[in-house]
């Protein structure tokens, strides 16, 4: 499912692209894809925690999700308020796949919380390479119509998949008032338990500079010497190193390992490390140099991201977590478009600044959750 939602938004843009010829109509399209699933984000975690089957809620989801994309694949002929009504939709179920799945990682991968969101964060990882390479494959063989039509198909499978999965229900209830006191009850959760308000704001803050990272790099690779599409390789680059880091906290003994220390340590240690990272890609000359330090920089920020799952998984109770995970992740999903926004301001400021400043926001993340020198886990 993570695949349609890391491909939905590059199926978009291609098919605006190439079949209206509008590529600002791509970005309208994404922006109201993405902005109900901040706006719903609550509310869906709340249906998730109370549903008596959350398998069911989830096949529901991925239903409807196929058929919006169906409709967006025939976006020639299909009017476009029309178009624009389906994402909204879309929009509102999306919450489900993003944040809604990992707050279930632990019925699914029990007794091991470290192992299983490391597991998590491969398969985010994963699906930002992967659900872009699958768009760009099926527009090449097909088209962007076969691309979203394909991504349906993937979102119907996905649903399906997940009837096979061990979700067991909170045993909440679906009256209206019940999921009323359930939001209120998450909320007042995330803004008053610190550890969770700490690792919830420094994961919405590095998206700042991830949102903005897209924009900056095309415009870095042109001063590098390379081409506009080397920006995609620096992309590219950023992302093989977060599976890369992914991959190997998914080793036992580096499992075993990270799990003797804190999370919050080793978010803040991980963040801190990209934005280090992030801050040589921007001083180190020549595109080649720069597509490497950015390489390396995607390396921590997946054991990172990892224990930030972790924290939602272990401090958030049963009964309000996927709301934990769904809002947290919309939070992230909202800043990583204020970030590609505000970029898009100053696109005339030297691209190595703007890529030091892309760091600014990971570094900060430290001191947010309290970071300092790896400690043990008190016995």
């Amino acid at each position: 499912m993570r695949f349609v939602s890391g491909g939905a938004g590059v199926a978009l843009a291609l098919a605006a692209a190439i079949q209206l010829h509008d590529v600002a109509l791509g970005g309208a399209l994404i922006a109201v894809l993405t902005a109900p699933s901040v706006v719903a984000a609550p509310l869906i975690g709340a249906l998730l925690d109370a549903t008596g089957s959350p398998r069911r809620t989830m096949l529901v989801a991925s239903v409807v999700l196929a058929a919006v994309l169906v409709v967006c694949a025939f976006i020639a002929v299909v009017p476009l308020p029309v178009v624009f009504a389906a994402l909204v939709v879309g929009g509102v179920v999306m919450p489900v796949f993003m944040g809604g799945l990992s707050a279930f990682v632990g019925e699914v991968l029990p007794g091991d919380v470290a192992r299983g969101t490391a597991v998590d964060a491969l398969a985010y990882n994963i699906a930002g390479i992967g659900g872009p390479g699958l768009v760009s494959i099926a527009t090449v063989l097909l088209s962007p119509t076969g691309a979203l039509i394909a991504l349906a198909v993937v979102a119907l499978a996905g649903g399906l998949v997940l009837q096979a999965l061990p979700l067991a229900p909170r045993g909440g209830s679906l009256h209206p008032a019940a999921l009323a006191r359930g939001i209120g009850a998450a909320t007042r959760h995330l803004l008053t338990h610190h550890p969770l308000t700490r690792s919830t704001t420094a994961g919405t803050l590095v998206q700042l500079g991830g949102g903005a990272l897209p924009v900056v790099a095309v415009l870095l690779a042109v001063q590098r010497g390379a081409a506009e599409s080397g920006g995609g390789w620096l992309l590219t680059g950023f992302a093989v190193g977060g599976v890369a880091g992914a991959l190997a906290i998914t080793v036992p003994a580096v499992t075993r390992w990270l799990g003797r220390y804190p999370a919050r340590r080793i978010m803040a240690a991980g963040f801190t490390a990209t934005g280090l990272l992030t801050l040589l890609a921007a001083v180190v000359p020549g595109f080649p140099l720069t597509l490497a330090a950015l390489t390396l920089a995607g390396l921590p920020d997946a054991p990172g991201v990892a224990a930030m799952l972790r924290i939602r998984q272990e401090e958030s109770p049963s009964e309000v977590r996927a709301q934990v995970f769904i809002v947290g992740a919309g939070l992230r999903s909202a800043a990583a478009s204020i970030g590609a926004a505000l970029v898009g301001l100053v696109t005339h400021v030297d691209p190595a600044l703007l890529l030091a400043l892309i760091a600014v926001p990971w570094l900060a993340a430290g001191p947010i959750l309290g970071g300092g020198a790896l400690v043990r886990r008190a016995a």
